[in-house]
């Protein structure tokens, strides 16, 4: 299932079939992670939740479909990103043997325009144009790197074990409750993993109880909060924020719950940002503001960059969000959270 075409075909079925019955039933887990991710990926897209949305209401209406494929077409050819974590949710590979180390791929900083790989905390960066062979190479390679370092079961995810233990205890992402507040602390980004140049405006900290509804009001399953924020020699700023909740699904409401006041802000604006964790959303507020949103396990993080100018920058905000959401995923799986920007 290599190109395009057949890609977006694959997943307007699924997503027909969803309209029809549970998504459950829409061939499993997986077919709900499908739906989703297709659902996050248009958010941004003009005309795409449209389009989505008259499939789920109209699952037989062959013209609606249509619309929807040739949307999703369009965004799996100018996003080769997105193309490689549909393709591997589709069409996952089987290897005949355990996977060897794969070492990396590097592509030429001067030729970047879209798409970003990210594979776990580890990025390839953009390209801008290439022979079609030469796409799908890359899609498939991307695929494989994908599935050997989550899992295709640590994409799906797992349920509360109810204790603040792991969540999920397969080859994939774990998914922990962060009942440590100075755990949560170190998730914060220090002043070691911001870009070189920039300066610390507030050194990472942390608040749990009455502290941290001052700073979230629907706080009732949030454990703690913790912040930081930073300046660059530009008169840029970044501030972060993780919310580490009391289990997956409190997560997924609390992200439900922030992204909806974004997005509901006057003049908010969604950008396209790569999937991170379970799900990920941005908006640009103002030419001089952006802020970008990850839910991971069991935290959200919330990343908000601004310009003095009118001038903050996109790529800037992929590169902090994606970064913050290593970290928390560092955190669930045990170990000192130390992913880096770059």
């Amino acid at each position: 299932m290599g190109s395009g075409v057949d890609l977006a075909a694959a997943a307007v079925d699924l997503v027909a079939q969803a309209g029809n019955t549970a998504v459950a039933a829409a061939g499993g887990a997986v077919g709900g992670m499908v739906v989703e991710l297709v659902r996050s990926r248009l958010g941004g897209v003009d005309q795409g939740p449209e389009a989505l949305a008259a499939v789920e209401q109209a699952p037989d209406d062959p013209d609606a479909r249509a619309r929807l494929r040739q949307k999703l077409t369009d965004v799996l050819t100018e996003d080769p990103a997105f193309a490689a974590y549909l393709a591997s949710l589709l069409a996952p590979p089987k290897p005949a043997q355990p996977p060897h180390n794969v070492g990396s791929i590097h592509i030429d900083r001067s030729s970047r325009a879209r798409g970003t790989f990210v594979v776990g905390d580890q990025a390839i960066t953009k390209i801008r144009k290439g022979s079609p062979s030469a796409l799908a190479a890359l899609v498939a390679v991307v695929a494989v790197l994908a599935l050997a370092l989550y899992g295709l079961a640590g994409l799906i995810g797992g349920d509360d074990d109810g204790d603040g233990g792991p969540l999920w205890s397969g080859s994939g992402p774990k998914v922990t409750v962060l009942k440590d507040p100075e755990l949560v602390k170190a998730v914060a980004p220090d002043l070691h993993s911001m870009p070189t140049g920039w300066t610390s405006r507030r050194e990472p900290s942390v608040d749990t109880g009455d502290a941290a509804c001052e700073i979230l009001a629907d706080c009732e399953e949030v454990l703690s909060i913790a912040q930081s924020s930073f300046r660059d020699q530009y008169d840029q700023s970044a501030y972060f924020a993780v919310i580490a909740c009391t289990s997956a699904d409190a997560a997924e409401r609390v992200y439900a719950g922030v992204t909806k006041e974004a997005r509901d802000n006057s003049g908010a604006k969604p950008l396209s940002v790569p999937a991170l964790g379970q799900e990920s959303s941005a908006f640009e507020h103002s030419k001089g503001e952006g802020q970008a949103f990850a839910r991971v396990g069991t935290t959200v993080v919330l990343v908000a960059e601004r310009g003095s100018n009118d001038d903050y920058e996109v790529e800037t905000l992929e590169q902090l969000v994606r970064m913050a959401a290593a970290r928390a995923q560092e955190a669930q799986e045990g170990r000192t959270p130390s992913a880096t920007v770059g």
